[in-house]
C-alpha cells in the first residue's frame, strides 16, 4: 500500500519567492504527501485534509512550527571530487609556503604507513606559486604528495607524485600546463587546468578502489543532505564516475537526485570531440528526465578558461603581473564544433567562463545555436561585460553563480593587483545578470568552497564575506550595486536550479503534484531580511527527499485516521 503522510505544525513557503519564505505573510501549515509526491497544502481545516485522512493510516508528522522550504538544489558542484576531499587534510587556514610544509610535515609524522599524502585547499592569493614547490615538498618527505588547490584547477605535487604520473618528461596537455625550470626543464610542482582536470584528478581517482569511491559519493551525497540539498547538478561527470553512480542508484543507495554533465575536453581534432558527444547523446537517450528522473545526463561541460587568483581566467587584458594575455583553452573554431554537436543532439551545454573575455566566446557560441529551449548555461561569470550581461538575458542562457566566490577578503585584497581596478568593478555581476532577465541558479562548485547555503545567501545579498560577516568597514563589500533580492537568491537555490536542468515540473518549489523535496528550518528566520548575519546561523534541522527523511531530528510521527 502506498505509504500516506501528513506533515503538520509548519510554516510552508510554497516558493522561494513569495513573501512567506522569509517570515511575512500566511504560509500553509501542513502538507499531505502519497508517497513520494504533494497531493495538497494549505491548512488541516481544508476538505481535501478530511478527505485524505478519511481513507486508510496516515503517518503525522509535527514539524514544531518551524519554516519549511523546497530543498535546495546545488546547481554546480562535483560530488565525487567533494567526496575525496572529505579524506583528504585540509591547508585552507594556511598564509604562506612555511605554514603548508609545517601541516605536510605533521601530517606525514601522523600517516607513516600511507602511501601518499593527500592535501586540499592551498589558496592562490595568500601562498601564491611557491617557486619549487617540488622540492619544498622533497625535502619532508619521499613519498607521492599531492596538494589541490582551492578551485581545483592547480596542484602542487612533489617530484615522486609526478614520476608516478608519468609527467617527469611529458609535454603539456593541450589546455594544461606543468611548470618547469627554465634552465634545467625539471618540472617544478606546479600542475594547471588540464593537467589537473585530465590528468591529476582520473590518477588520484584511479588507484581509489571502488567500493572507497562508493564511500565517497555517499559520503559527500550525506553531507549535502544534512545542508539541506536533496538535488545536485554534477559539473566533471566522466565514464567510471557514471558507473559508480548508477550501482549506487540501482542499490537506492543514492540520496540526492543527480542531473550530470560530461565533462569534454579540448584535445583530439573535430571528429573525435563529435565523437565524444555523440556518446554522451547516447548516454542521455537511456538516462533522460522521462526515463530516469533521479538519475540522468543532462549534457556536456566545456571548460573555457582557468580562474583569475591562478592568472589563467581568459580576460581582454594583460596579467598587471606577467604582462601576458592569457587566452581560452578552446579555440572558437572548435568549440562551435562541440556546440553545434551537441546542441544538435538535444543536450544541454554548460561553459565554464569566468573571465571577461572567456564569457564573450562563450555567448557568442551560444547565440549560433538554432535552439532557443535548450537552457543551455555559462558557469561562474566572475568578470563580464555589460554587453554579455545584458545577452544573458536575451538569449535565455542560465547564469549558474556560486556566490560564495564572491568574497570580498580575496577579490577586494588580490585581485586589483592581477587585473586592475577597472575590471574588478565589473566582478560578480549577479543583480545584473538577473534585471537582464537571465534565469538564475546557485550552487557550492564544492569541494572548491564551504557547502552550506546560507554562505551563499550572504554573500549574494550583502556582497559581503560570509568569513567576516560583521565586518562592515572599508573593502567590506564588493561592488554592493549587484546584489541580489533575499527572495531571488532563494529562489535562485532551489528552483533555479530546478528549472536549469528542465526539473522544475519534478521539485525546486513545493506544490501538488511534485516531489515532497523539503527542509525544516532552525533559526531566526523571521529575521533574514533586516539582519543578514542572521542567515548564517540558520541550518536544516531535517531534510527530506520524496516525503522521506535523509537527514536531520525528526522522527516519525503517530498514525492517524
Amino acid at each position: 500500500m502506498t505509504r500516506k503522510a501528513l506533515f503538520a505544525n509548519a510554516r510552508i513557503a510554497r516558493d522561494h519567492g513569495s513573501d512567506s519564505a522569509h517570515g511575512h505573510g500566511s504560509p500553509a501549515t501542513c502538507m499531505a504527501v502519497r508517497g513520494s509526491t504533494i497531493v495538497h497544502i494549505g491548512n488541516e481545516t481544508d476538505p481535501e485534509i478530511a478527505q485524505f485522512l478519511r481513507h486508510g493510516s496516515v503517518d503525522r508528522t509535527d514539524l514544531g512550527g518551524h519554516l519549511v522550504m523546497p530543498a535546495f538544489v546545488d546547481a554546480h558542484i562535483h560530488l565525487l571530487q567533494l567526496g575525496i576531499s572529505l579524506t583528504k587534510v585540509d591547508v585552507r587556514d594556511a598564509t604562506t609556503l612555511e605554514q603548508v610544509c609545517d601541516i605536510v610535515r605533521t601530517t606525514a609524522a601522523a600517516k607513516p604507513d600511507d602511501e601518499r599524502l593527500l592535501f586540499r585547499g592551498w589558496r592562490h592569493g595568500v601562498t601564491g606559486h611557491g617557486g619549487d614547490i617540488a622540492a619544498a615538498l622533497d625535502a619532508i618527505d619521499s613519498r607521492p604528495i599531492y596538494l589541490d588547490s582551492d578551485d581545483l584547477h592547480a596542484a602542487w605535487c612533489s617530484t615522486s607524485a609526478i614520476k608516478e604520473m608519468g609527467l617527469t618528461d611529458a609535454p603539456d596537455p593541450e589546455g594544461g600546463k606543468i611548470h618547469r625550470d627554465k634552465k634545467t626543464g625539471r618540472a617544478t610542482g606546479l600542475l594547471e587546468e588540464a593537467a589537473v582536470l585530465g590528468i591529476v584528478w582520473p590518477f588520484l581517482g584511479n588507484i581509489l578502489s571502488r567500493n572507497q569511491k562508493l564511500d565517497c559519493i555517499r559520503s559527500a551525497a550525506s553531507e549535502h543532505n544534512k545542508l539541506g540539498y536533496t538535488a545536485v547538478i554534477d559539473m566533471a561527470m566522466d565514464e567510471a564516475y557514471w558507473e559508480l553512480l548508477k550501482d549506487l542508484h540501482a542499490e537506492g543507495e543514492l540520496s540526492v537526485r543527480v542531473a550530470a554533465h560530461f565533462l569534454v575536453m579540448p584535445d583530439g581534432d573535430h571528429d573525435e570531440l563529435r565523437s565524444r558527444v555523440t556518446h554522451v547523446a547516447d548516454l542521455h537517450k537511456k538516462f533522460n528526465l522521462t526515463s530516469s528522473p533521479d538519475l540522468r545526463v543532462a549534457g556536456i561541460k566545456i571548460i573555457c578558461d582557468g580562474v583569475v587568483d591562478g592568472c589563467t581566467a581568459a580576460i581582454s587584458t594583460p596579467y598587471l603581473t606577467t604582462g601576458e594575455f592569457v587566452q581560452p583553452v578552446w579555440t572558437a573554431e572548435k568549440l562551435q564544433v562541440v556546440l553545434n554537436a551537441a546542441d544538435a543532439a538535444g543536450l544541454q551545454c554548460a561553459l565554464h567562463a569566468i573571465g571577461d573575455e572567456a564569457v564573450t566566446m562563450a555567448v557568442d557560441g551560444l547565440e549560433t545555436l538554432p535552439s532557443r529551449n535548450r537552457r543551455h548555461r555559462i558557469e561562474h561569470l566572475e568578470l563580464t561585460r555589460p554587453q554579455d550581461a545584458r545577452r544573458l538575458g536575451e538569449l535565455g542562457i542560465t547564469a549558474s553563480v556560486q556566490p560564495v566566490h564572491c568574497d570580498p577578503s580575496d577579490v577586494n585584497n588580490i585581485w586589483p593587483s592581477l587585473v586592475g581596478h577597472e575590471l574588478c568593478s565589473r566582478a560578480f555581476a549577479y543583480g545584473e545578470f538577473h534585471n537582464h532577465g537571465a534565469p538564475m541558479a546557485i550552487g557550492t562548485d564544492a569541494p572548491t568552497a564551504p557547502t552550506p547555503p546560507w554562505n551563499n545567501a550572504f554573500n549574494a545579498t550583502t556582497r559581503r564575506s560570509f568569513r567576516k560577516p560583521d565586518f562592515t568597514g572599508n573593502g567590506a563589500e564588493i561592488n554592493p550595486e549587484f546584489a541580489m533580492k533575499l527572495s531571488d537568491t532563494l529562489k535562485a537555490m532551489s528552483y533555479g536550479g530546478a528549472y536549469s536542468c528542465f526539473g522544475e515540473g519534478v521539485f525546486g518549489s513545493l506544490e501538488k503534484g511534485k516531489k515532497a523535496d523539503f527542509i525544516v528550518i532552525e533559526g531566526k528566520t523571521e529575521d533574514w531580511e533586516q539582519d543578514p548575519v542572521s542567515l548564517l546561523s540558520s541550518r536544516a534541522l531535517s531534510t527530506w527527499l520524496g516525503g522521506v527523511q535523509v537527514s536531520g531530528d525528526h522522527k516519525r510521527g503517530e498514525s492517524v485516521r
